[in-house]
């Protein structure tokens, strides 16, 4: 049952580059779903309060609190869906999933739902998938698209989606482009096949820069304490610290090579793991938690 509010909220909108006219790609549902968030970071009042309880009720229960619209797809599908709301979208949501072209709404949204589904699938979430299986046959049973023209949109579009918000993230960050592809293509490989080896790469990369960062650590601290034991005259420690950042060289060195990084590039290691990190949360939350546990 939606909740009513009544406090008066303000709308924050973000103005975000959009691919207008792009008709192929699949929903960025955060770049979508910002225009509707208030200065808290939830959907504002105004687009909840004309929400019947029946289309309220249809979409709040995929994710997050069960009993609120409160995630991005959440937001996205009630947008379209509610008419009520489809009437009073910012402009820009207009722009990206346009009221007139029901068709290529029904397959972005539709993909963006079947996404969903084939994570929670792999995460052995039955109960999730079976909610996501409502929404995706009320969309379906809509007649503008079928079901099998969804997964094959889902298929043909992952992966410019999943380029897109890597190269948002990376932007403006020292990564090297070969760690760029190999991110997108292990994410890619892993949305359209996800299985235990696909999922172990992901993971996989989180863990190694987990590593490489630590060993970066402990490599400036030695370097930190050969120098002042060295002013003390304290030559067996400042051995010692020269065996540790040795070490911790040869540790970074290979992390370096598992993350794809040229012998003679640099990466800021800590943009990549932030960027990293914000990925794979603005893919599936839950994956991400998964991941990181």
């Amino acid at each position: 049952m939606k909740k009513i509010f009544v406090a008066v909220c303000f709308l924050f909108v973000i103005f975000v580059p959009v691919a207008f006219g792009q008709t192929d790609t699949m929903l960025n549902l955060r770049t979508y779903s910002s225009p509707f968030l208030n200065s808290r970071g939830k959907i504002d009042a105004r687009y909840i309060n004309p929400v019947s309880d029946a289309d309220y009720d249809r979409f709040s229960a995929l994710g997050g609190d069960l009993e609120e619209v409160d995630t991005p797809l959440e937001i996205a599908l009630l947008s379209y869906y509610s008419q009520p709301v489809i009437n009073i979208r910012p402009v820009q949501a207009n722009a990206i999933l346009p009221a007139n072209n029901p068709k290529q709404a029904d397959l972005k949204l539709g993909s963006a739902v079947f996404q969903e589904m084939q994570i929670l699938r792999f995460l052995g979430d039955t109960a999730a998938v079976s909610r996501h299986e409502g929404v995706l046959r009320f969309i379906t049973d809509r007649g503008n698209v079928t079901r099998a023209e969804v997964e094959t949109f889902y298929r043909n579009g992952i992966r410019g989606l999943i380029s897109e918000m890597v190269d948002e993230e990376f932007r403006g960050v020292t990564v090297p482009a070969p760690t760029v592809a190999y991110v997108k293509e292990s994410l890619t490989n892993f949305y359209l096949t996800p299985n235990q080896a696909n999922f172990n790469t992901i993971r996989n990369i989180f863990d190694i820069t987990t590593e490489a960062l630590q060993a970066q650590r402990i490599y400036d601290a030695s370097i930190t304490n050969i120098e002042a034991y060295e002013e003390m005259g304290m030559t067996r420690a400042a051995d010692a610290a020269r065996g540790t950042l040795r070490t911790a060289q040869n540790q970074l060195n290979e992390r370096r090579r598992q993350l794809r990084v040229p012998n003679d590039a640099q990466i800021d290691l800590s943009g990549f793991d932030s960027g990293y990190s914000r990925i794979l949360r603005g893919l599936n939350a839950d994956l991400a938690r998964r991941v990181m546990n």
